[in-house]
């Protein structure tokens, strides 16, 4: 046995095959749950992915593509839109993470809220993100940029960048 810690013991199955070898591995999982913490809650859940490469891929594209027609960094815009599209994701989803928010943010400035958004202090908003609710965030951010008039590679093209195709009017 490690070092205690409180990090949960999480087993993800998606076959009743999968489920029975996560069960066999349960008795020793226990074991050292019980030792460490002394009691604990066992629960079963629907596991929601968590969000891809692809869309984290898709968010950082996208923010270089606003940097290259607009007026701020790329960094900016990723903190804009963590602000503005991520947090209102979240906080609609979780109340934790909304009393968190307004107890962190809070007395902030707006642009001491931004500032926290970028790097170096990279407040997290979109690693917290389930699948679905990353594809809502690139939807808002999809539907703020192009709304301003800036082209941004469409993920329905599968790799054309905005120069190499023609919307057609």
């Amino acid at each position: 046995m490690g070092k205690p810690t409180d990090k949960p013991f999480v087993s993800r199955a998606s076959s009743v095959t999968e489920a029975l070898a996560a069960l066999g591995r349960l008795p020793s999982v226990l074991t050292t749950a019980i030792q460490q913490w002394g009691h604990v809650e066992i629960v079963v859940q629907k596991h929601e992915p968590r969000r891809s490469i692809d869309q984290n891929r898709l968010q950082r594209l996208w923010c270089k593509e606003a940097a290259e027609q607009g007026d701020c960094d790329s960094e900016w815009y990723r903190g804009y839109c963590k602000y503005h599209f991520g947090l209102k994701v979240l906080c609609r989803d979780s109340e934790a993470y909304r009393n968190a928010c307004k107890q962190v943010l809070g007395s902030l400035s707006y642009e001491q809220c931004i500032a926290l958004m970028m790097e170096p202090h990279d407040y997290p908003v979109t690693r917290a993100m389930t699948k679905k609710q990353k594809t809502e965030y690139l939807d808002l951010c999809w539907q703020h940029f192009t709304g301003q008039g800036f082209r941004l590679t469409d993920p329905n093209l599968k790799g054309f960048s905005p120069t190499d195709y023609r919307e057609v009017a």
